[in-house]
């Protein structure tokens, strides 16, 4: 049976093995090299410092990005080669509104940077947002292998990145350099980028409004995947931020691999003429509470070892919170994936019902929580608010369900 299954999907897990041996690869140069470095220089107030500063750029650049990729690979076949231009220029207007973002981070942020931090703090906001769109042509060609390359130059941008942020001080460098290399690559290797490249389109209104709608689903997931960082930092101080992200530091490098993940499974996907039934929620549904039970205990046991290696001096702070932490964070991960399985299949509203829940849930969560407990009340308001997030997603997959099979019997 399950050498008929490897058959059976045997391109699919091939797709899917390239695009994530190339993310592991990328974010092993980030964990093991880049990170570890800022931290020993940067000491553990100044690591918090830059993960509460990443976590604004993190909130807006993967939300736009990851939403101009999803509104092209959901668009009507047609559409998806010949609109281009105007996902480039939704990005360029973002890129536009980073100027005052900088500058008010830097005037009302809480942390001090000079203009050279500010510039290349700008800079990394614009490549990250260019960033998460452009690996979209890997996605519409199915060129797993060049997405492999990818994020290989991505890795090496990085470490040399971290090289120069070893000889001047200025942090954004240790990932501008790699963010800039992967653009720049994808642009010069692929002509799907190239092709009407900032020509508008006649859709290009309804383009827009649909990348808007995402960003709004994304924006919602991504603010409470860093708030983390933004809550600890304003609630307690930064030496929380350092303590509750290196608890959750495997979660989080894991949920970076289902990105690409999600990019194979999105572009198969939208070749798939099927519909979601009730026997694939039920599927779907027992598969992702083993994953979550599995991951978790993957997570936890590889958070120890990673502390032990990487970051002794914190491991006995940090302990007490990845059990929590792990958890938190493999709720987030699997519902994302599954989430990216309704896109296919259900309203792009549901999107945004799922991450509103969330965002309430959270916010009411952990602010009181925080307050009374500390560290301790965040990380079990994290794995409250990311089980109503599961369970609100599963619901509207089982509704869709529902609504395939009074369809069928309607028509029949």
């Amino acid at each position: 049976m399950i050498g008929s299954l490897i058959r059976r999907y045997k391109n699919q897990l091939g797709d899917s093995l390239f695009s994530i041996m190339g993310l592991v690869l990328m974010n092993a140069v980030a964990q093991i090299v880049a990170f570890p470095l800022l931290a020993s220089k940067l000491g553990e107030v100044g690591y918090g410092d830059l993960q509460y500063l990443m976590a604004y750029i993190n909130i807006i650049t993967v939300s736009v990005g990851s939403a101009a990729n999803l509104a092209r690979m959901t668009a009507p076949a047609d559409e998806r080669m010949r609109n281009n231009g105007d996902y480039q220029l939704f990005l360029l207007l973002v890129a536009l509104l980073g100027l005052p973002f900088t500058l008010l981070v830097r005037r009302f942020g809480g942390v001090e940077m000079d203009t050279a931090t500010a510039i290349c703090y700008y800079l990394l906001f614009v490549a990250m947002a260019f960033r998460y769109y452009v690996d979209v042509a890997y996605k519409l060609t199915l060129r797993y292998r060049r997405y492999f390359v990818y994020y290989c130059v991505i890795g090496a941008g990085y470490v040399i990145g971290t090289l120069l942020f070893m000889r001047t001080g200025i942090w954004p460098l240790a990932l501008l350099v790699g963010e800039m290399m992967g653009v720049l690559f994808a642009y010069v290797r692929d002509d799907t980028l190239r092709r009407r490249m900032l020509c508008p389109s006649p859709a290009i209104s309804r383009t827009f409004r649909i990348i808007l709608l995402l960003c709004l689903s994304e924006g919602i997931s991504n603010l409470i995947f860093n708030a983390d960082r933004l809550m600890l930092k304003l609630l307690i101080d930064a030496s929380a931020v350092t303590v509750y992200y290196l608890a959750t530091l495997v979660g989080k490098t894991v949920s970076m691999v289902t990105t690409p993940l999600n990019g194979v499974l999105i572009g198969y996907l939208a070749r798939y003429e099927g519909d979601l039934d009730r026997r694939m929620m039920n599927r779907l549904l027992l598969g992702t509470l083993g994953a979550v039970l599995l991951f978790t205990g993957i997570c936890a046991g590889g958070g120890f070892v990673a502390l032990w290696l990487l970051y002794p001096a914190e491991l006995e702070a940090v302990k007490p919170y990845l059990l929590l932490g792990s958890l938190a964070q493999v709720l987030y991960f699997i519902t994302s994936i599954f989430t990216v399985i309704l896109l296919r299949f259900a309203s792009k509203g549901y999107q945004v019902v799922i991450n509103g829940v969330f965002g309430v849930c959270f916010f009411g969560f952990s602010i009181p929580a925080t307050l009374s407990f500390g560290i301790n009340g965040f990380a079990l308001a994290m794995v409250g608010a990311g089980a109503v997030r599961y369970l609100t997603s599963i619901l509207c997959g089982y509704r869709r369900a529902g609504q395939v099979a009074r369809e069928k019997k309607s028509a029949a």
